[in-house]
Formats: C-alpha cells, structure tokens, sequence
C-alpha cells in the first residue's frame, strides 16, 4: 500500500546552483552524491531528493511540481519566511481545502510545493474538496510576525 512520497529525482542545470538552493534555503541535509549526483534528505527518508546535472538542457514543464510535507501552519509560515527573506521565487499562497501551502520555483523553474494537510474533519462535507482552491492570506500575516488563528 502506498504511503507517500519516498524520493523525487530532478534534472538540474547547475548542481552548485541548486544545491544553494535546496541545502542553503530550504534546509535539506545533504547525505550523497556521485558523479554528477546529490542526495539530500529531510529526516524521513534515505534521501527524498535527487538532483542531476543535465547542463542547460533538459525538460521542463510548467504544472509539474512536487510537494514536500511541512509539520504544521507555523512551521509552513516560518520557512515562506525565510525563502522570502532570500529572496526565491514564490508564488502565492493557497488553501487548497485538503491542505495549506505555497510554491515557489527553484533555480531550474521546478515548482516546488510546500504544504500541511487540513484535517479531514474539516473539509470532509465539501462533495468535491479538490476543486476549490482560495486565496491563503493567513499564512503572509503570520510569516510578518502576526499570530495565526483559526
């Protein structure tokens, strides 16, 4: 039975670049690498991520994404926090019914999804939970230092 994500590979440009990245912001420890390889892990796994350095071109597709697992709506408002303070790309924030979160893109123009999952008790009675997404603004009020409140 499926459980969830093990590990993502991605094609990268520049492994410097994207280790500045995935190591220097968002806070993956890195645990390998071989020719033209890194390994990086965010405590679950083996690894959950997997660069490779392909040089200038590679496939990219716009909607494509992978979504990293946050612990909880402060944890998520601390780390947009702090890729904000860096200065990454980020898209805005959703409340996607089912789970909180926001993108942002990485060196490659991957999109990244960073999120924690709604309880079910409170998005169960929508007949369709996935077909509603709105505007999250809660999570910029408390990445500015104000209190996030049901």
């Amino acid at each position: 039975m499926l459980h969830g994500i093990n590990h993502i590979a991605l094609p990268v440009r520049s492994l410097d670049v994207s280790d500045r990245f995935y190591r220097g912001i968002l806070g993956l420890r890195a645990v390998g690498e071989r020719p033209g390889m890194k390994f990086y892990t965010a405590g679950l796994h083996h690894h959950d991520l997997a660069l490779m350095e392909t040089g200038a071109l590679f496939p990219v597709s716009g909607f494509s994404h992978f979504c990293l697992d946050v612990e909880d709506e402060q944890s998520l408002a601390a780390i947009y926090a702090c890729c904000r303070a860096a200065g990454a790309r980020i898209l805005e924030p959703v409340d996607h019914t089912v789970m909180r979160a926001f993108y942002l893109v990485d060196p490659d123009d991957h999109i990244v999804e960073l999120g924690v999952d709604v309880p079910q008790s409170e998005w169960g009675p929508w007949p369709n939970p996935f077909g509603r997404d709105v505007a999250y603004p809660k999570l910029l009020s408390f990445a500015d230092g104000r209190k996030l409140s049901g």
